[in-house]
């Protein structure tokens, strides 16, 4: 008995041991560069394309060295025939051992973008540490020219482009959607980001880069295939729900008023007519003026009325427009597939091998736009 006693101490012994042994494979922190934004464009040499990593620079960013007044991040490009090629060139070239843990931009030049991202998209899939959620932008011209735009209110420029998506301010487009999205033969539309120098007053006054959101671009099969207007783009995201608030100005025959919506929702669902599918888009949000030129009184309802139909018919023209630019190019931007899928599983699963050309061809839709002014505000008498 003491034997059996003894013997089972020692396996519990080992295998503690053994469980606390620690990772075999370790790498120290300080062995690591955490890549923050990838850049991929198409190089110069036909068949090839360029890669460019943001990532932040420790020994600038610590205390020792702070008020050196050199940039605390560094950006570094390799061209290859492949994206492993070219970050493998790059992991040549560098001290520390590249980390996706902290990747959360991927910026696509135009022109790879036309020619088809499924290269990238297909490394990145194979990458445990990328993060699904990471957002995907367009560049309007080199991703590489947005590497190097001037951070101002934040650390490092992958933070300001990180920024631009999760503060809603035009469309959220993540990883996940469009590997989804691919999967069930859509589309989808991000941001289309342009890069251009300007004087700083922040810089003293020199020619710094700074990066804008100009609209969306429309992707079909991981291609890019059109773009969309600033307030194309803006009503798609509402649409997806994706928007925060938004500011609109109208005319009307009596008024000129500005508002800002808040409480913006949306609700997309499919019917049956005639025994094919038609999409009822549904936009709805609060308002409340900021301004109205000539002034409009509180009791004014017919003004506020007007106001609130001008508003209703501007933001449908929108997004019936890029709809319909997308439809052109028989991209579903919307994922209208899933809501048929869900309310008519027997339909989509007819219709889901040709949904391109029924998209291009056969789609129907209709847009309601309901906005409620809430508050009509006032204005100080003099």
């Amino acid at each position: 008995m003491n034997f059996r006693r003894t013997f089972l101490k020692l396996g519990m012994i080992l295998t503690c041991c053994l469980v606390c042994s620690g990772c075999w494979s370790k790498v120290e922190i300080n062995e690591r560069t955490f890549i923050t934004a990838m850049y991929v464009d198409k190089a110069d040499t036909p068949g090839e394309i360029e890669v460019t990593l943001n990532m932040p620079l420790p020994n600038r960013l610590s205390p020792e060295g702070a008020g050196t007044g050199k940039n605390p991040y560094a950006a570094v490009s390799a061209t290859a025939p492949t994206i492993a090629d070219a970050i493998e060139r790059i992991q040549t070239d560098l001290t520390r051992k590249i980390s996706w843990g902290h990747t959360r931009v991927i910026v696509f030049g135009q022109a790879y973008a036309r020619e088809g991202i499924e290269d990238t998209m297909e490394w990145i899939a194979r990458q445990p540490l990328f993060h699904l959620s990471s957002y995907v932008m367009v560049a309007n011209g080199r991703a590489k020219d947005v590497s190097d735009l001037t951070p101002v209110f934040e650390e490092i420029p992958s933070d300001v482009l990180r920024e631009f998506s999760t503060e809603e301010n035009l469309l959220k487009t993540q990883m996940l959607s469009i590997f989804t999205s691919n999967k069930m033969n859509q589309g989808f539309a991000c941001s289309m980001l342009d890069a251009k120098k300007t004087k700083m007053l922040s810089e003293e006054g020199e020619p710094k880069k700074w990066v804008s959101q100009v609209g969306g671009s429309i992707f079909r099969q991981m291609r890019m295939v059109g773009t969309l207007s600033t307030n194309e783009a803006r009503a798609v995201a509402w649409a997806g729900q994706n928007l925060d608030s938004l500011t609109i100005s109208v005319q009307t025959k009596k008024q000129k008023a500005s508002m800002k919506l808040y409480n913006m929702r949306s609700d997309i669902h499919v019917k049956l007519q005639n025994g094919e599918p038609h999409f009822v888009i549904n936009l709805a949000g609060k308002a409340e003026l900021n301004s109205v030129i000539p002034v409009l009184k509180a009791e004014d309802i017919v003004g506020v009325t007007d106001i609130e139909q001008a508003a209703n018919e501007k933001m449908n023209a929108h997004l019936t427009q890029a709809v319909r630019t997308a439809k052109k190019e028989g991209a579903d931007i919307l994922m209208l597939g899933y809501r048929l899928e869900w309310r008519y599983p027997q339909i989509w699963k007819k219709l889901r091998p040709a949904w391109i050309d029924y998209v291009k061809n056969d789609l129907q839709f209709t847009v309601n736009t309901k906005i409620n002014i809430q508050f009509v505000g006032s204005e100080s008498s003099f």
